[in-house]
Order: structure tokens, then C-alpha cells, then sequence
């Protein structure tokens, strides 16, 4: 084959992959932190934190970032004493942006926090 048909035979197959791509899936997931749970609702671009409802005192806070973006991040927190519920917020932002969640979680039982970081594209 030569090769200006091999270019032309390359770019059209790229050309057609582009346009024939299928959307992104939605980025919905419910993720365990320790001592409670962070959910995201893709759909309503919603973050909600959530304490374990368990004996003593448990509580999870987030801290959301945009990594290469200054700017101020979004913290969340829950607790199961003052809010038996979950804690929301929304991420105003476009499509396929990437966040960076920092999580600290805590129960009475145990008496330490745990604490771990975790990425994910909305």
C-alpha cells in the first residue's frame, strides 16, 4: 500500500470513530469512605456525603478540588448526630471535568479518623 493511501485510509477511520463515538456514560457511583458513603448523581451533577448511622458518633467530610484549578474548594460534612440525613452540594461545572475528593471519616467506636483521596470525572 502506499503511503499517501495509508494517510488517507488513517484519517478516515479516525474521522469516523469521532464521529461515530458513542456518548460518555454517566459518572453516578456511590463510593464507601471508612465511615460512611459519598455519592454522585451524574444526571443533577449532585455530591452527597453520608455518616454511617451506627452506634456513638460518626461523621465524613469531603473536601472537593479541581486539580491545575485555583480556586475554593467545596467541603462537605455529615454527621449522624445533627443530621441523620445525607449532606449535598452541587458541582456546577462542564461536562467530563475532573474533581479530586479528599475524605476524612470518623466514628466514636473506633476513636481515629481515617482518611483517603479518591478522583472521578462528572
Amino acid at each position: 500500500m502506499n503511503p499517501l493511501r495509508t494517510i488517507t485510509v488513517g484519517v478516515a477511520a479516525a474521522v469516523a470513530s469521532v464521529i461515530l463515538a458513542q456518548p460518555a456514560l454517566a459518572a453516578s457511583f456511590q463510593r464507601d469512605v471508612g465511615d460512611g458513603v459519598v455519592r454522585y448523581a451524574d444526571p443533577t451533577n449532585e455530591l452527597c456525603v453520608r455518616a454511617d448511622d451506627t452506634t456513638g458518633t460518626a461523621w465524613v467530610e469531603v473536601t472537593v478540588t479541581r486539580p491545575g484549578v485555583i480556586g475554593i474548594p467545596i467541603v462537605i460534612r455529615d454527621d449522624n448526630v445533627r443530621h441523620p440525613g445525607a449532606t449535598c452540594a452541587v458541582l456546577a461545572a462542564f461536562e467530563d471535568t475532573t474533581y479530586r475528593v479528599d475524605y476524612e471519616s470518623y466514628w466514636s467506636g473506633r476513636g481515629t479518623v481515617l482518611r483517603g483521596t479518591f478522583r472521578f470525572v462528572n
